[in-house]
């Protein structure tokens, strides 16, 4: 007793933890449960990695957007003159919603598809690592959804700009007053 008054710091173990817990509590000791203490710590630690890691993917995946976005849309502000030509000439706008819809297909498939699976390889690779298995995964469905959402952002940032000059006149496309 005089050993356990006078630590401060001391491990027991027993075959009955809680029948222990209880009965030194009930002597007004200050004790903890090791196991739950660490595991605790150990939990919070991994859940503040996970969190920083999503918030710099987060910052990461929205700057590589931002700049595809202003990448697609300065293309585009080349061809709007050939928006105008096409729309004097009678081309209906669902021709010109095709053409480009055609366009950001092929590049995508030619550009964004193959970077997508060269890192879904690098990463189902790492996977196979034993320290990274546990940061890094990749299984068939998130290459789907990866493929999926590299697809409709590229059409969507693609045609927006397309939305945007064909709502005017050919002769308001061909004053460019909007640059």
């Amino acid at each position: 007793y005089n050993l356990i008054k006078n630590t401060s710091d001391l491990t027991i173990y027993s075959s009955d933890k809680s029948k222990t817990l209880e009965e030194f509590r009930s002597m007004n000791l200050n004790i903890n449960d090791s196991y739950n203490y660490s595991k605790d710590k150990y939990l919070d630690e991994v859940k503040d990695n996970i969190t920083s890691t999503l918030i710099l993917s987060g910052i990461i995946l929205a700057i590589s957007l931002i700049e595809i976005f202003f990448m697609i849309r300065s293309s585009f502000m080349s061809r709007i003159k050939e928006i105008g030509i096409y729309r004097a000439i009678g081309v209906k706008k669902l021709d010109i919603y095709k053409m480009f819809t055609g366009e950001i297909i092929a590049i995508t498939t030619l550009s964004s598809l193959i970077g997508v699976i060269f890192m879904s390889y690098i990463i189902n690779q790492l996977s196979f690592i034993s320290y990274m298995r546990s940061k890094f995964m990749m299984n068939t469905s998130i290459f789907i959804l990866t493929t999926i959402f590299v697809y409709l952002f590229n059409l969507i940032v693609g045609l927006l700009p397309v939305y945007k000059t064909i709502r005017k006149t050919p002769a308001q496309i061909m004053s460019r007053s909007d640059i």
